[in-house]
């Protein structure tokens, strides 16, 4: 039976469903399928339309009668197309839609994006009319009695969001992003505009200056991956749009006051056609300067309301075009978009710049929350291994639902197949048996680990297959991704093998909480004297020595004491650095790397957290920030969920609450304090509730912690 929704309201009923993405049970094997649902209909439906993306090209069928094809496009996978043709009314009585498909050129699948290798083709649309919905999924046939098989939900990769949908598809194929209106945006220049604001939405009135023509993308090969795509679109249109005498035109520039993943909504209130160019950017210098600016075409009818897909930003430009002197009034509305979590975590502190550095972080990893736990909203927007474990150090410390996090967590670990390492880096593997640790140690969710025994005892098995069982050393590990920073390839396997050790023992540990879960290894490691890692010319490798304990921890003190904060470092850097000197009682000099990195982004007007930080530059600080040799200027995130990481470092070194043992059924209450800052208390949400921890110099116990029935402390008693 056809699922229903309520057309007028654009509102879902309890049976619409959003369309997923499907083929045959075999994969790009079927390069020819057949697609075929059947339906019956009480009524006669009016209004109907059948809107359809794919990879290839597709001939539409009706009861047995050709109505509309499309040939193969790449174009076809980035929008729902409209099969002209199909007929508008549909009379009561059984149906049969057919669609036959023949795909000749796949979505790329490689190293980098294996973790997709079942989503090389796919096939999604709606059928949808009067009070009538029709969408694809597994109950749709794939030729004779086979189902078809679901290949990925609306806005997962290598697809991602798709034109011409209806509004709620914003709700992605999980059904759980939603939108709220941005309040609190500032017009920073108008020109040829005449701008009302109130504090939610804006109305543009102007006269028209005549138009600038902006090639359509042309849209000839297929990407790995949705923001590719989209940049290199984005790259073509700008540089015409450099090129057009654009400046001419009414525009102006708007400042959300915060990046949010966010889409805007207009209303043509004019009597006459109109149509739009806007840019997005993270910073103003990005605004002015990127040869890959966010650039968007938007044309809009008298009375018509379109709305835009969602993009990472905070500053955004609008140049408006219509007949010379003709008269235009539009509205604009800017929506935050997202998955809504509530924030179980919290913090009071009277230190300014430490709320400051929380609040921007939490601010970044929320927003970071869609599809996946992506690693940023304005560019890779994809599940990055080392990217989510960093990010979800912060989903522990925050949130009451980790949802999104889990999803990352199956999609890298089922997605890739054996024989690979995670997104291509030998290091994301690792860092992926890494998070299922600490995923369980804060949880307890041993059902969600168990449910990934198979993958698990799969990556182990790729991980071990490449350890010489001679030196015990990990071998075949280039490209040797340990820190964007610039790293020799020596260097780079140094850090490995302190990874591998670092990964061991939390698999041992997990191993003796969960016996049954089969396939963890027990790895021997290669002996490596501790002068090596300190020799590293790397941040990064002197604090992966101390982490995984190749270098003691008298050593580690030294080294520490003796290192100043400076360039290069990142937030990734940062953050291990801050950890370590917290775990060696060096409080004050873990506050220094925190304050001076996160507060830098802040002196510099951050509202997130950066993928790059640089503490000494002349000019533009983001064309500064541009410290990796792969990277463009301006393509480095302002808002990346790696660098969110001063959330746990103030949950576990600050207020001095971790774990124990899995899921907080014991903990360790370790406050540290710091100098200038009198009182520093927050709130951490565990599976028995919240924990209230910190220390106060003006009460006269100085130290705070409050549990919730079911969780020991040790190390200090804890007031109930």
């Amino acid at each position: 039976m056809a699922a229903q929704i309520d057309i007028q309201s654009g509102k879902r009923s309890p049976r619409g469903e959003i369309p997923k993405w499907i083929w045959h049970q075999e994969r790009e094997k079927r390069q020819a399928i057949e697609l075929i649902r059947e339906f019956s209909l009480d009524q006669a439906v009016d209004g109907v339309e059948l809107r359809v993306a794919l990879t290839g090209g597709v001939e539409v069928e009706l009861d047995g009668s050709s109505v509309g094809r499309l040939e193969e496009s790449a174009a076809n996978v980035c929008s729902f197309r409209r099969i002209e043709g199909f007929p508008t009314r549909l009379e009561a009585g059984n149906h049969k839609l057919r669609l036959s498909v023949r795909c000749e050129a796949f979505m790329p699948i490689v190293p980098i994006n294996i973790h997709l290798h079942e989503r090389s083709v796919g096939c999604i649309g709606y059928l949808s009319g009067e009070s009538f919905w029709l969408a694809t999924d597994d109950e749709w046939s794939a030729g004779g009695e086979q189902s078809a098989a679901v290949v990925c939900l609306l806005g997962e990769e290598p697809f991602g969001d798709l034109e011409d949908g209806p509004e709620w598809f914003v709700a992605g194929g999980f059904g759980d992003i939603e939108v709220r209106p941005l309040v609190g945006f500032s017009v920073l220049e108008a020109s040829g505009l005449n701008v009302s604001a109130t504090s939610m939405s804006a109305l543009l009135r102007g006269s028209g200056q005549g138009f600038v023509t902006l090639p359509e993308p042309s849209r000839r090969d297929l990407h790995i991956f949705y923001h590719v795509r989209k940049q290199t679109e984005w790259r073509e249109r700008n540089e015409a749009l450099r090129d057009s005498n654009a400046a001419a035109l009414p525009f102006c520039t708007l400042d959300l006051g915060r990046e949010y993943n966010v889409r805007f909504r207009l209303r043509n209130v004019s009597a006459s056609s109109v149509a739009l160019i806007w840019n997005g950017a993270e910073s103003l210098p990005e605004l002015a300067n990127y040869e890959g600016l966010i650039t968007e075409v938007v044309r809009l009818e008298a009375g018509e309301t379109p709305f835009t897909l969602p993009q990472g930003l905070r500053y955004f430009r609008l140049y408006v075009m219509a007949e010379d002197g003709i008269p235009f009034e539009l509205e604009w509305q800017a929506e935050e978009v997202g998955v809504p979590i509530r924030e179980a975590g919290t913090l009071r502190t009277d230190s300014k710049l430490l709320k400051d550095i929380y609040d921007i972080s939490v601010h970044t990893n929320r927003i970071c929350h869609q599809i996946g736990l992506w690693d940023g909203i304005k560019r890779d927007r994809l599940n990055w291994t080392y990217d989510f474990y960093l990010a979800a150090k912060a989903d522990y410390a925050l949130w009451d639902d980790l949802s999104v996090l889990k999803r990352s967590i199956e999609e890298l670990g089922r997605g890739t197949p054996g024989g690979y390492w995670m997104n291509a880096i030998p290091a994301y593997t690792l860092w992926w048996l890494n998070n299922i640790w600490e995923y369980y140690l804060h949880t307890g969710d041993k059902e969600f680990v168990l449910s990934l025994e198979e993958e698990i005892a799969r990556h182990c098995d790729q991980v071990s297959r490449n350890i010489d069982p001679t030196t015990n050393e990990l071998i075949n590990v280039t490209p040797t991704l340990i820190e964007w920073v610039p790293m020799g390839e020596e260097e780079g396997r140094l850090g490995m093998q302190a990874l591998l050790r670092l990964t061991g023992d939390r698999l041992r540990r997990l191993g003796g909480y969960i016996p049954e879960l089969n396939g963890l290894p027990d790895w021997s490691y290669p002996e490596i004297e501790p002068e090596r890692f300190l020799e590293g010319e790397q941040l990064i490798t002197r604090l992966l020595g101390i982490l995984s304990g190749y270098v003691g921890n008298e050593q580690g003190e030294a080294f520490l004491r003796s290192y100043e904060v400076r360039d290069p470092i990142t937030p990734l850097s940062a953050y291990w650095l801050a950890d370590c000197c917290s775990m060696l009682g060096l409080q004050e000099k873990a506050w220094e790397a925190i304050s001076q990195v996160w507060g830098k982004m802040l002196a510099e007007g951050a509202t997130t957290c950066w993928e790059s930080v640089k503490l000494k530059h002349d000019g533009d600080f983001h064309d500064a920030l541009t410290t990796y040799t792969a990277y463009d200027s301006y393509r480095i995130s302002l808002c990346h969920s790696w660098a969110g990481t001063p959330v746990h470092w103030i949950v576990a070194r600050v207020l001095g609450v971790e774990p124990l043992e899995p899921g907080y059924s014991s903990i360790a209450f370790n406050p540290r304090l710091i100098s200038g800052i009198e009182s520093c208390v927050g709130t951490i949400p565990t599976p028995f509730g919240a924990i209230t921890a910190g220390w106060d110099r003006g009460n006269e116990e100085t130290l705070v912690l409050r549990l919730p029935d079911g969780i020991a402390a040790k190390g200090i008693e804890a007031r109930h």
